[in-house]
């Protein structure tokens, strides 16, 4: 089990049950310390951002939602005082070099491709944990 220093709590926000239940999988087997919390659209990832006593250390966010997608949920939190310092990782189907662009210049940390298969998904998901802990730690 890899410690990821100062990250212990995820949030993830997608409308797909199946992505929602293969993020969680995969996160229990990267570091079953971390703790998860689940939101299934922009609006109650942005909800529940709105009332929680403790910030997430990291948002996973899924570009493809209905009604307020991802990047709608990444400019609001990127333009909110005490959530814009909060890393942002944009996640989506699409191969799209502009989307990809977009989610930078919209201070997303990164942007990752879903893969196919759960071992790169993890292998991804794992390397941003590294990446967002390495740079609060003073290590990056």
């Amino acid at each position: 089990m890899k410690s990821f220093y100062s990250i212990k709590h995820v949030y993830y926000a997608d409308d797909d049950p199946d992505d929602r239940f293969l993020f969680q999988e995969v996160l229990s087997e990267i570091d079953a310390s971390l703790q998860l919390t689940l939101a299934d659209s922009g609006y109650a990832l942005l909800d529940t951002l709105r009332i929680t006593p403790t910030l997430p250390d990291v948002i996973f966010l899924d570009w493809n939602m209905p009604v307020k997608n991802g990047f709608q949920c990444l400019q609001e939190i990127k333009q909110h005082s005490q959530l814009k310092d909060i890393p942002v990782v944009m996640i989506s189907t699409s191969s799209e070099n502009s989307i990809n662009r977009a989610t930078r210049e919209g201070g997303a940390f990164r942007y990752i491709q879903k893969p196919v298969y759960f071992a790169q998904l993890k292998t991804l998901i794992q390397e941003c944990l590294q990446n967002i802990a390495a740079v609060h730690s003073g290590e990056a």
